[in-house]
Parts: structure tokens; C-alpha cells; sequence
């Protein structure tokens, strides 16, 4: 690609670089991965930029080539979560000696991956809903069904549900 190429990118695009930055560190709360992200983005840019018809939507265009990178980030982050054995912090032993712990990774891999996924992060790992909806870029609502739904799920996987429920 030559020069007057380059030249009519970086005139057009450069302006809206604060604007990608801000967005790309608003959706993905690692800065060394949003800022790795901005690179991804520019380049696919920069690759993409002659095929541009009305350059007056290049705004939009950027967000879109950004929200796209983002999308592939999650999803790419979510086929990397993997439930820890060993997360758990105090091991607990119940009445008949098995450890919790294990029990609750146990019936955790009996789970559909969205549901482990969603209780890791709400339970083990601490997140609240609106940082769950934002790392799996998933809307707050689908969050909050998810979680109540892989409660349900884990109940009725849970070994020790009936005896609980029988001594309450």
C-alpha cells in the first residue's frame, strides 16, 4: 500500500483514536489486552480502509471492526475458562467425611458449560453481575436468568439436596 494511502488513514482515522481507546478499555477491563485489542483494531483498519465507501461513516465503521475484536476476545476468553480444583480457599469436611470442596467441583463439572461458567465467576471468583455481563459481553438480564437457572441446575445435581432439605 503506498504513502497517499497511509496518509488518507491516519487523516481520517487518527481523530477517532481517544474514542476507540476509551471504548476498548470500557469493554475489556485488562489494559495490556484493550491496549493489544487497539492494535488489532487499527490494523484491521488500515487492512480494510480502501473498501470504505463513504468515509463520512468511518466513525461507525471503527466501533464496528472494535466491537467485533471484543466479541472475539470473549469468546475466545470464555473457551479458556476452566474450572480450578484447588480455587477454593477453606476445604470443609461434612458429617460423613467427604470434603465439600470436592463436592462442589464435582457437581460443578456436572453442569452445562454456561452455567459452570456464570457460578464460577458469580460465586468463586467474586464478579458481580454487570462486570459477569461485560466479561462474557452478555446483556445484564441474560446474566441474571443465567445465574438463576444454573442455581437451579446445581441444586438438582447437588448430593447432599434431599438430607438438606430434611433437616431444615
Amino acid at each position: 500500500m503506498d504513502h497517499e494511502y497511509r496518509a488518507e488513514f491516519e487523516k481520517l482515522c487518527f481523530p477517532h483514536l481517544n474514542m476507540l481507546k476509551r471504548y476498548l478499555f470500557y469493554k475489556i477491563s485488562n489494559q495490556a489486552d484493550a491496549e493489544d485489542l487497539l492494535q488489532d483494531v487499527l490494523l484491521a483498519a488500515y487492512i480494510g480502509f480502501d473498501k470504505v465507501k463513504d468515509k463520512t461513516m468511518l466513525k461507525g465503521w471503527l466501533i464496528r471492526i472494535a466491537s467485533n475484536k471484543c466479541i472475539d476476545y470473549y469468546k475466545q476468553k470464555s473457551k479458556k475458562l476452566e474450572i480450578p480444583l484447588d480455587e477454593t480457599d477453606h476445604i470443609k469436611v461434612d458429617d460423613h467425611g467427604r470434603e465439600t470442596a470436592m463436592l462442589v467441583n464435582d457437581t460443578l463439572h456436572l453442569l452445562r458449560d454456561k452455567d459452570k461458567q456464570v457460578l464460577y465467576l458469580f460465586y468463586i471468583r467474586g464478579y458481580n453481575q454487570k462486570d459477569i455481563a461485560l466479561k462474557l459481553d452478555i446483556p445484564l438480564g441474560t446474566v441474571k436468568s443465567r445465574i438463576s437457572a444454573a442455581k437451579k441446575n446445581f441444586k438438582s445435581l447437588w448430593p447432599h439436596t434431599s438430607k438438606i432439605e430434611e433437616e431444615k
